[in-house]
This record gives C-alpha cells, structure tokens and sequence, in this order.
C-alpha cells in the first residue's frame, strides 16, 4: 500500500504541481527551487534522510516561498514512508496548521491519518491509535466530503468501525463473564450507538439481551429481540435470541412493536439510553 502512495504522491508533485520545464525555467534565480528538486531527487532515489534535510533547508530559508509549504509536507511524506510514523504525523499536522488554505490539505489530513492506521493494533490491546485514525478520517470526510481521499476514507472509517466494535464487545463479555451485567450493557451500548454500521451489531444486541435477562430486565430483553429479529433475520445470533426468548418465555403477553420502532436505520442513538 506504501508503495501504491509512493507512486502517487511524486506523480502529483512531479506532473501536476509544476512541470520539469517550469522548474529548470527558474532554476538559475531561485534558490528554493533548487532546494525543491534537490529534495525531490533524494525522495525519488527514496533517500528520506537526505530529502528531509534539503526540504527543512528551504523552508528555513525561504519560508514564504510556495516551494517550502510544498517541501512541509513532502517532509511528513518522507517520515512516513520511512516509517517514522510520530514525525510524520508532527510534520503534517505543522502543513495543516500553518496552510489551512492549501489544495492538499485533504492529502495531508489522509496521510496523517494513514499514519495512525498503519499501526492498528489487535484487539486485546489498547486502542489509541484506531481511535485516532477514525477521528482523523472522520474530519477528512467532514470538511472536504468531494474529494478523491474523503472517498478513501470511507472504506478505512468501516474497517475501523468494525475494529473497535469488536474490541468493545470483547470487553464487555469479559464483565459479563464476571457478573458485572451493567459494565458489560454499557459496552454493547456502545456498538449499537457509535458503529451502528459494523459488522458487530448483530452480536452487540445478543449479549444485551444476555445481560438484561440476568438483570431480570424481560421487557428491554424482548424489545431488543424484535429488533435483532427485524433487522438480521438470518443472523446466527437472532437463532440464539430466540432460544433464550422461548427458554425463559419471555415473550408471553409483552407488547407488540411498529416497524419504525424496530428498524435500526430509524432508531436514533439516543434511543438506546431507555433501555
């Protein structure tokens, strides 16, 4: 995938922010041009050390120049195929900062936020950087929605979605395991309220309804079964509901739900806090 940026990232800069012929134009009276094309040199030849140091020349050199704002974030560029992924993220949140008006803000927030998906962890371990890769994605997708890496953005925001879903499920099974029924509810909570798209919905409402059986809680149990059974009627885990519906008769004069209240692309996140 590294290698897939690579490519087109020195195809945007090399083609499309200036042609080979504008820059040699310049080249004998601007010095931050020179600086420039030393950079992008070492950055071809994948010299990150070397390209780093030339693009932090010009920019201490000629920080107004159009050339150094371009040399910001071609510094986070080089940290972060050399996967120096802490540098990267300070250099390309210093461009975004500092060029708020920039053309490639959108490919710099998307850079930054790659830097934070490169390093997702496995589930059992803690999960700062998926969450901040998924907050980063998210302000992409929020400020630009037209461009090119907001679209990108989306098929990471639902990898993400599911990563974290299922990291909440496993903890809120190890509480219920432990009795702890409402720690537990709080987590499958979470799934149905802030990745309502994931892969992890199904189950999320399984283990409530585990948890509110032995919470006692029948109504909010049954409740949450129309909607597992509404929503996923094929689901290994609506076959499991209805076994523990049927096995502690939980469904014997309970009241009959309309399919708005039923249908998880009607119900708002704030519904969930009733039950």
């Amino acid at each position: 995938m590294r290698k897939k940026v690579l490519i087109l990232i020195i195809y945007f800069f090399v083609y499309s922010c200036s042609t080979d012929e504008e820059i040699t134009k310049n080249y004998s009276s601007y010095d931050d041009i020179k600086l420039y094309n030393e950079g992008m040199k070492h950055l071809k030849k994948q010299d990150f050390s070397e390209a780093i140091d030339s693009f932090t020349e010009l920019e201490i050199q000629y920080p107004y120049s159009p050339w150094a704002s371009r040399g910001q974030l071609l510094i986070g560029f080089a940290h972060y195929t050399a996967n120096e992924y802490d540098e990267a993220i300070l250099n390309l949140s210093k461009f975004v900062e500092l060029n708020p008006n920039h053309n490639l803000i959108p490919y710099a927030i998307y850079l930054k936020a790659y830097s934070y998906f490169e390093r997702i962890p496995d589930i059992n371990l803690d999960q700062k950087f998926s969450i901040r890769a998924y907050e980063e994605f998210s302000e992409l997708i929020n400020r630009y929605p037209k461009s090119k890496y907001a679209k990108k953005s989306y098929k990471h925001i639902k990898k993400l979605k599911n990563h974290l879903a299922a990291k909440e499920i496993k903890v809120g099974k190890f509480y219920q395991s432990k009795g702890d029924y409402l720690a537990a509810v709080k987590r499958y909570k979470i799934v149905l309220k802030d990745y309502r798209q994931s892969a992890q919905i199904p189950e999320s409402i399984f283990r409530l309804i585990e948890s509110y059986v032995s919470l006692g809680l029948v109504k909010q149990s049954y409740y949450l079964y129309k909607i597992l059974e509404f929503n996923f009627p094929k689901s290994k885990w609506t076959n499991e509901g209805i076994k523990i519906v049927n096995k502690y008769k939980i469904n014997r004069n309970l009241t009959k739900y309309k399919k708005r209240q039923l249908d998880l692309e009607k119900l708002k996140s704030s519904d969930f806090d009733l039950l």
